[in-house]
């Protein structure tokens, strides 16, 4: 008896790839340069929609159909099928005289967006999806992307939506002159963006967060692969800035494969990974071929195997939650999580795929990197990943989108987060708040960072609004063991206001009161006056993991000058108290149930 091969690394993720492709080619109707999906509008306009809904599952597509292993067609369709349809549809899409078609770009316009991640696709399976199409074909939808030329473009990552299409045009011979001194300058224009170590701050965003990953390094190594002949230098340069900022993302990382929830559009999930197969297939040797892979792998199967197989995939994180969504986001916004498939791209036989594979360092032993850079403190406990931010530069503009994305004193795998209500109140787990007389609760925005080390983050910030005149200073420090946190906020409340601190927020089942896997809890060392719990039961879901959630909070009431101290838990298990042996301005001595000691200093 023969026995049966389990697939290898490649073929597993070959089927996940086209497992996501089976619901999108059921709703393929013929003619059509759109797939139809059930979800929310954005605010961009219908037409928008339409094409997102059309070029990020080509995009998707666009990693199937290029499959280096070959094989992979074991879903009821085939390749040519598959290519002939997105073919089709794109002619459909880009005819003025269609009724299928997009319409153009225009100024600051979500257009721009999807034409880069169709040009991005139609390179990766030009073979599939370019070269067949007559020379008329070609010739329209090239004068489809030339309505980008000469737009406004938001002076953030959007700018490499304007280099894409710039780029095809002028490879295929049908640019103008001055397209490429043009999209050469707005390559300037983002690299002026730069921070150091492999970071970047997204332009008038003023954010630096997971965007790092699956927009400035995707798309920079994506220009150097495809179009680095137009400037060697700066082709190279991309694939060095890949190799710091790599280093420090693979740290952000869960044992379970979840990336940690932070910053805007965490509906891509499994886009998180998108940078570690790109770069192995750019030359960049950052980190080992056989942990690039890992992350990749558990990245893509953490998400993948807790979404339903038969169904496109919906705005959320672990289920199908809407509320977490931007206002930018519709039903076809998720499939940016194309992105993580570059891995398909490299040949089997590659390193990449044969290396034995290698542990995530949340797999090993518990550990704190602080990145300055960035802003940021990550650090692993019990295998999840814990991330402290204290350089959220949040505009005004960024409002909307949610500031407690960047906003909260500590993000974590395992146990998600809140997220704004449905009535726009800023949420209060994992946060210090201020609530002013009138009931508005102010959370987290600009903030400027004092320390970033590997034993404390340290930050100030202002709670409040410029209409309202409403301004609580603040000063916060945070130290950390093990799964607990330390927190001194010191507060100058220039009107009379309350303050609340929270603990993280745990999913919880609708006929319990606790986690099965993780606990959460506060515990005043000064200042705190009284304690409470917060519950959210289905109907008012603010949880990205569960309809139903809780978490602790402390509040006290601040007119003036105080300092206020706790301890905050989070982790498997259940806590034990601390006892406070002394305190003073210099520091506190902390003693736990089991004889340990934790001494901090404030100075």
């Amino acid at each position: 008896m023969m026995l049966k091969m389990e697939p290898s690394n490649y073929e597993r993720s070959l089927a996940i790839a086209e497992k996501l492709l089976a619901p999108l080619v059921k709703r393929m109707k013929l003619g059509a340069a759109s797939i139809p999906l059930e979800g929310p509008a954005s605010d961009h306009g219908e037409l928008a929609d339409v094409l997102e809904s059309f070029a990020r599952p080509c995009l998707l597509a666009s990693h199937w159909l290029a499959a280096k292993g070959g094989g992979g067609e074991t879903e009821g369709f085939t390749r040519d099928e598959v290519a002939n349809w997105f073919r089709e549809g794109l002619v459909a899409g880009t005819d003025p005289s269609a009724n299928e078609y997009w319409g153009p770009v225009t100024n600051y316009h979500q257009h721009c967006v999807e034409m880069g991640a169709l040009v991005i696709a139609l390179e990766i399976a030009r073979d599939h999806l370019w070269t067949p199409l007559s020379d008329t074909d070609k010739h329209q939808v090239l004068r489809w992307m030339r309505t980008a030329r000469g737009c406004g473009f938001h002076r953030n990552n959007h700018l490499f939506f304007g280099v894409l299409p710039l780029s095809f045009m002028v490879s295929e011979g049908a640019g103008s002159p001055g397209d490429q001194e043009l999209l050469l300058r707005w390559m300037d224009t983002l690299e002026s963006m730069y921070l150091k170590d492999g970071w970047f701050i997204d332009g008038m965003n003023e954010t630096v967060d997971i965007y790092n990953a699956y927009a400035w390094h995707f798309y920079g190594l994506w220009w150097g692969k495809l179009y680095g002949d137009m400037d060697p230098d700066r082709a190279q340069r991309w694939r060095d800035y890949a190799v710091p900022f790599l280093k420090d993302y693979v740290h952000f990382f869960a044992a379970s494969g979840e990336n940690v929830p932070f910053g805007r559009s965490m509906v891509y999930r499994f886009n998180a990974s998108a940078p570690f197969g790109l770069a192995h297939y750019c030359g960049v040797s950052a980190i080992d071929p056989g942990l690039s892979r890992a992350v990749f792998m558990k990245n893509v199967e953490f998400f993948v195997s807790r979404l339903p197989e038969d169904q496109p995939l919906s705005l959320g994180w672990t289920d199908e939650f809407p509320l977490m969504a931007e206002v930018y986001s519709c039903a076809g916004s998720p499939y940016w999580a194309a992105k993580a498939f570059s891995p398909l791209l490299i040949d089997p036989s590659d390193p990449f795929w044969t290396a034995p594979a290698q542990p995530l360092p949340s797999e090993g032993d518990d550990f704190v990197r602080p990145i300055p850079a960035a802003g940021m403190v990550v650090r692993s406990v019990d295998g999840d990943i814990e991330l402290h931010n204290s350089e959220s530069g949040i505009n005004p503009g960024n409002t909307r989108f949610g500031t407690y994305k960047w906003g909260k004193t500590s993000y974590r795998t395992g146990v998600g987060l809140e997220v704004e209500s449905a009535s726009g109140e800023f949420p209060r787990d994992a946060a210090l708040t201020a609530e002013s007389e009138d009931g508005t609760v102010y959370g987290r925005h600009s903030t400027h960072m004092l320390k970033c080390t590997a034993d404390e983050s340290a930050m100030v910030y202002v709670l409040g609004h410029k209409v309202a005149h409403f301004s609580v200073q603040v000063e916060t420090h945070v130290w950390w063991k093990g799964g607990w946190q330390l927190q001194l906020h010191r507060i100058n409340a220039l009107q009379p206001a309350k303050l609340t601190v929270g603990g993280h927020s745990l999913p919880v089942s609708t006929d319990a009161h606790e986690n099965g896997a993780y606990s959460t809890k506060l515990q005043n060392v000064c200042g705190w006056e009284t304690s409470d719990t917060v519950r959210h039961d289905g109907a008012d879901r603010t949880h990205i993991m569960s309809e139903c959630s809780e978490y602790p909070i402390m509040t006290c009431n601040v007119n003036g000058e105080a300092t206020l101290i706790c301890l905050a838990y989070c982790g498997k298990g259940t806590p034990g108290n601390w006892n406070t042996v002394s305190l003073d301005e210099s520091g506190v001595v902390l003693k736990a149930d089991d004889g340990s000691e934790w001494e901090v200093s404030f100075e």
